[in-house]
């Protein structure tokens, strides 16, 4: 083979790519980081989304394992997911009705933050993209509700009731990924009723034909394996410890989410709901 024929060889590498996401308000931004627990001080741990969509990356290893526990949850939070995109979306659809009160004659522009927060994603999962995109529609939400309590188009209740409805249908999903316990199990077991396949069983009980035979599966789930097939993960052992997956996607880098001065209309420190005590609700 020639020098020139060895240039054009099958022989690039993975692809890659870097996805900053920007929230404009602080409660969106509270989402994201999630609350430290301090037992001592009664303040309960808060899950965010860094260790949301470690939660994601390590259902997807388990599904590339052929683990059919993990690809019924993938559907279930698929699900769950959607639907509660289509709620916030019918929040922030409701709030162009609001908006229509205006006068014909007057013109608004959305708001922005001067300085909003930014932050790295690591997701190797749609779903972990999906959650992103609901936390987006939040944003976007609450930036509209500001904007119409500020143009006396919401009460200050209204306001406040629609940021804590919105935040309730957000941490339902956040707190529902915590549910999933990992089972270190797969088809094969259950096929061959092993001892791993019994003790799946006794402790979550039986999966469902149609989930296991893969008639009924998520969107986003990877191909299902043959019988006796060796599970990869690009190229890679999908049966290996997801501790490093888990460790990159709750990296967040630092950055500055202004002193409350950045957008006038997010000092919202009269707010009759604080933000620890509806999230606290929400997880129970």
């Amino acid at each position: 083979m020639s020098d020139t024929d060895s240039q054009y060889r099958f022989n690039s590498g993975p692809l890659r790519s870097t996805v900053i996401i920007e929230l404009h308000t602080h409660h969106a931004t509270r989402i994201w980081t999630g609350r430290k627990g301090r037992p001592d001080e009664n303040i309960q741990y808060i899950i965010g989304f860094p260790r949301f969509i470690s939660l994601m990356n390590t259902l997807r290893l388990d599904a590339l394992a052929d683990n059919p526990y993990a690809d019924m949850w993938m559907l279930h939070m698929e699900e769950r997911l959607l639907a509660a995109r289509d709620e916030l979306n019918v929040l922030v659809a409701a709030m162009e009705t609001v908006f229509s009160q205006l006068p014909e004659m007057m013109t608004v522009e959305g708001t922005v933050s001067i300085q909003p927060a930014r932050f790295p994603v690591f997701a190797s999962t749609p779903l972990g993209f999906i959650a992103v995109y609901m936390l987006t529609d939040y944003d976007t939400l609450l930036r509209k509700a500001l904007l119409a309590h500020h143009m006396a188009l919401l009460t200050s209740t209204q306001k406040n009731e629609l940021r804590v409805q919105a935040g309730r249908i957000i941490r339902s999903v956040l707190t529902r990924a915590q549910v999933y316990r990992r089972l270190p199990v797969t088809r094969q077991d259950i096929r061959n009723g092993n001892g791993r396949a019994k003790e799946a069983e006794a402790l979550v009980g039986v999966v469902p034909d149609d989930i296991f035979d893969g008639t009924r599966r998520s969107s986003y789930a990877p191909p299902l394996r043959q019988p006796d097939e060796e599970p990869t993960v690009d190229g890679e052992d999908a049966t290996k410890s997801t501790t490093e997956t888990e460790e990159d996607a709750s990296v967040v880098i630092p950055v500055s989410i202004g002193n409350g001065q950045a957008l006038a209309l997010e000092d919202d420190t009269s707010s009759t709901v604080d933000d620890g005590e509806e999230e606290d609700e929400s997880a129970t």
